[in-house]
């Protein structure tokens, strides 16, 4: 079962892509051959059927030119429950990474050897 805000918001934006083909001057089997699909489809989904495929709607957009507002949906900035997660995965503390200066190694007999930098920058044991 669909909610009634969902449904609401369904059929609002199928009358907002009947109100963008009509500024075109497009008849819907104008917008249908376009699209490739039935003028059937056209009215089902400027009715706001929530059985309409996000392909077809996406199509429609593209057709009609306005596909970049499909981006609009959901925007990272806007997404606050994504952020307040994001928050809450954060470390809650950085160590920092050890440096090949600070590796110490152990020769055979047991004796540390600690690397040092050569005159040219390079590290040596």
């Amino acid at each position: 079962m669909i909610s009634l805000n969902v449904r609401r918001s369904i059929r609002n934006l199928g009358s907002q892509i009947r109100t963008a083909r009509l500024r075109r001057r497009y008849a819907q089997k104008d917008l249908a051959s376009l699209m490739g699909v039935s003028i059937g489809t056209i009215q089902r989904i400027e009715a706001g059927e929530p059985g309409i495929s996000i392909g077809n709607i996406a199509m429609a957009l593209l057709c009609l030119g306005c596909l970049d507002n499909i981006k609009l949906l959901i925007k990272d900035s806007d997404d606050d429950i994504g952020l307040f997660v994001d928050r809450q995965h954060l470390p809650q503390r950085v160590r920092e990474k050890k440096k090949p200066d600070d590796l110490t190694l152990r020769n055979k007999d047991g004796k540390e050897i600690r690397p040092h930098r050569t005159e040219s920058g390079v590290l040596a044991w």
